[in-house]
């Protein structure tokens, strides 16, 4: 795979100095994991040295193992001391603030549509009837004697 990609770049970087009217014979890559040589074809027999450029795979230091370093590592920080701060304080806000104060909040929040003191209220009104000897529920939602009709024009 990466003699095929290093073998499409080595193209494009010969296409481009062709096209400048620079001699493409200058430029030769070399890779260091296929040992895949990149030059064009015509040009390789006629020169005897060329410069070589080695390819490396990834020279940026980013890429080293902070296992290596502290095997105990929490992915936060390279500096062990930071990582550990950074792991506890990440937890501290998790658990102990989000869990434990948001579920105390949530515990404690007022009734939601009033469904608790619906029921309380309906029992205390079922327990009025019962003691007066009312019908536990009528018919008529409101009182008929307190309703006041219009009159009759016809």
């Amino acid at each position: 795979m990466a003699a095929g990609l290093l073998g499409l770049c080595g193209r494009r970087l010969l296409a481009a100095a062709a096209t400048r009217g620079r001699p493409a014979a200058w430029l030769r890559w070399e890779s260091s994991s296929s040992r895949a040589v990149i030059a064009p074809a015509a040009v390789v027999g006629k020169r005897a040295a060329e410069p070589t450029m080695r390819w490396q795979e990834d020279p940026d230091v980013e890429d080293e193992n902070l296992y290596e370093k502290n095997p105990d590592s929490h992915g936060y920080d390279k500096d062990p001391v930071v990582d550990v701060w950074n792991m506890r304080v990440v937890f501290f806000f998790g658990f102990s603030i989000v869990l434990v104060l948001g579920s105390t909040f949530v515990a404690y929040l007022p009734d939601y549509r009033m469904q608790e003191w619906a029921r309380r209220e309906a029992e205390r009104l079922v327990k009025y009837r019962e003691a007066n000897g009312l019908p536990i529920m009528e018919s008529n939602c409101f009182d008929p004697s307190k309703i006041q009709l219009p009159e009759d024009e016809d």
